[in-house]
Formats: structure tokens, sequence, C-alpha cells
């Protein structure tokens, strides 16, 4: 199960962590990343399983949209804009990886702790099992370190559901899976609802 050095390293890698001068920080920029998802008709089940979790819960709980499912990767970049360079070096990055099609399974539900407590927001999440989500993470690193990007470490592969006003224990939940064939990057803004997906590679051997 996830340790203390796993729950740090996903927090960090969840994009929630706070730079050095908060004065600084633009309270809505731009984000570009890389993470798979669930495609079409394949996304709602999870969002059938996130209502049944959260039915039970107080009032207050956010689902998150079936269209923005999904289980990051990397951080490529927070920006007060969309910068043209970073996408250049994000595509340069994914042309790289070299890695067949796998299916990701989960079969736990937990709460994470949020980093900013007076946000009260604690994400419900399906943890990722199995190695090839992990590989596709690594195969990105050194491949965006070539072009000039900063890759996080490490990952603890999950898929968050929605948010909370309390904190979820570990669950055991039936078996959910989704095909994955697709590394995506996409573009989004925090606080807004949708994603963009910038480009996509089919996962090949």
């Amino acid at each position: 199960m996830l340790g203390a050095r796993g729950i740090e390293a996903q927090r960090a890698f969840d994009f929630l962590r706070d730079p050095p001068d908060r004065a600084r920080r633009p309270k809505r920029p731009e984000r570009l990343f890389f993470c798979v998802m669930p495609d079409g008709k394949a996304a709602e089940p999870f969002g059938r399983l996130a209502r049944d979790l959260v039915a039970g819960c107080a009032p207050g709980a956010t689902l998150l949209p079936a269209g923005r499912l999904h289980v990051s990767l990397h951080l490529v970049r927070d920006d007060v804009r969309l910068r043209e360079k970073y996408i250049f070096a994000a595509r340069q990055a994914a042309r790289r990886v070299a890695l067949p099609p796998f299916e990701q399974c989960f079969r736990h539900a937990t709460g994470f702790r949020p980093l900013n407590p007076r946000r009260g927001r604690h994400p419900l999440v399906l943890l990722g099992e199995g190695e090839a989500i992990r590989t596709l993470h690594r195969q990105l690193v050194p491949a965006m370190a070539a072009t000039g990007l900063h890759p996080s470490d490490d990952i603890v592969p999950h898929m968050t559901l929605a948010y909370l006003p309390m904190l979820v224990p570990l669950q055991a939940i039936a078996p959910m899976r989704f095909e994955v064939r697709e590394l995506l990057l996409v573009h989004s803004r925090r606080g807004l609802s949708e994603y963009r997906v910038i480009d996509r590679w089919p996962l090949r051997g």
C-alpha cells in the first residue's frame, strides 16, 4: 500500500505542489501534461463508480466529468500562457516512447490529503496497478530530459474521481479496467472543466 514516501511522490506528481513564491503564482495558469485516458464509453463505468463511492458521503462532493478522468504521467509545464516551444519539446519526447497497448487495472479506492488544508478538498482516487503504466512513465523520463523538459522522478498511478470534504479510507473495489492504446498530451486550465487534447500517439511495441 502507499507509504509516506509514496504519498509525497504522488502529491508532487499530482501537480498540487505550490511554487516557493506564491505571490507571483498565476491564479489560473495554463497546464500541459502527459496522461492516459479511458476513451468514449470506457469512461462511463468509472463515472458510475464515482457516484456510488460518494453516495454515502457528506454534501459537498465534486465529481469529475467523464471526459476528465485520466491517469497522469508527467507535468510538462504550468505557465501564464501556453507556449509553442513546450508543445514542440513534448512532441519530440513522446515520439521516443515504444510500448505496446496494455490494460490498466484498479482494485482499490482511497483518499489523498490536500497539500493546502484550508481548501479542504480531498481527492478520491482509484489506485492503478501493474508495471506497464510505470514503464510508460519511465520511458518518458529520459525522453523529456533530452528535450529540455523536467520529468517527475516517480509516480503512484491513480485516477482522480472526485473531491470530497473528508478523507476516504482505503477500500477494495470490484476490479475496474480500461485499455490504454494512446499516450496523450493535454492542455487544461486550473479550475476549468474541459481538457483539450493537443496530440496523441498510438502505443506500439
